[in-house]
């Protein structure tokens, strides 16, 4: 019992906290326009740009090699029209705390944007059509880690110490000291901030594909992405290690051996190209 009153009182707390992303006001704002269908993608794309810096970095990164674009997404009201008001409101979110997932911890950032890239290679790979909303899915699959790095600085350290020395995955260092972990709290601010169960569900069950009901598949693309990205060393996701990718979620999307060589071959020049957003201050 004492485990689940523990969890109630860290989400009670997640979503007190004050200093985290809290560019969410206006991603509520949006969230609350998009869930009008009868807003227009120039009602969205103006409040938008009422923050110049913000539109600067969403137009950065809708042009980055994330989405490989063969042409120039030149306004917000176009990257709406492209990309989907999920999508953009997904990169409105990510620009926001761009700084935050930063400083939260060394190579957080690159882990993030790798597995965006690895999770948009395998949608397209498997000709799935909503191929960018999973691609936000991956890039905000890991932010429960930025609430415990800026919040939760004292259980940090110890779960860091768990990990380096038991060898321990990040997730279970977190699940032995909290009884909960970032997945759960990347799922508790999908909530808070009204973002769709289409990434909710994958920010929470990366690690355990397998439960996921709602939306399994793309919970099982963020998944294996995640085992890409690890495996290729692109960033630094908390521990050093390789897990093995879930034979439920391999089963689930149908994916073959032979089907990585071209996955590998899409996500290899995106990698290269998404050096420049890397670096602190690159979207501003």
């Amino acid at each position: 019992m004492s485990g689940l009153n523990d969890r109630m009182a860290a989400k009670r707390e997640v979503k007190r906290i004050k200093n985290l992303p809290t560019v969410p006001g206006i991603v509520a704002k949006i969230s609350r326009l998009v869930e009008n269908p009868e807003t227009s993608a120039a009602e969205v794309g103006r409040l938008i740009t009422q923050d110049q810096v913000l539109s600067a970095k969403v137009l950065r990164m809708a042009n980055s090699a994330f989405f490989g674009m063969s042409r120039k997404i030149s306004s917000i009201a176009q990257a709406l029209m492209i990309l989907g008001f999920d999508v953009v409101k997904g990169l409105v979110l990510t620009s926001s705390v761009f700084d935050m997932i930063q400083k939260s911890m060394a190579g957080l950032w690159e882990h993030s944007i790798g597995c965006a890239a690895a999770s948009g290679a395998v949608a397209a790979a498997l000709g799935r059509d909503d191929a960018e909303e999973i691609l936000v899915a991956g890039l905000l699959h890991d932010l429960g880690k930025v609430v415990l790095a800026l919040n939760m600085p004292e259980e940090m350290g110890l779960i860091k110490a768990k990990v380096e020395k038991e060898d321990l995955f990040f997730y279970e260092a977190e699940t032995a000291i909290l009884d909960y972990h970032h997945g759960e709290i990347g799922q508790w601010l999908a909530e808070h901030w009204n973002l769709p169960e289409s990434l909710a569900e994958p920010m929470r069950l990366h690690h355990h594909p397998e439960r996921a009901v709602v939306y399994p598949e793309a919970t099982a693309i963020v998944h294996v992405a995640d085992v890409i990205i690890r495996g290729w060393g692109f960033g630094y996701a908390g521990d050093p290690l390789v897990p093995p990718v879930s034979m439920a979620a391999w089963d689930l999307l149908g994916l073959k051996v032979t089907d990585f060589p071209a996955i590998l071959d899409m996500l290899e020049p995106k990698l290269s190209n998404l050096a420049e957003l890397t670096q602190a201050g690159s979207v501003e």
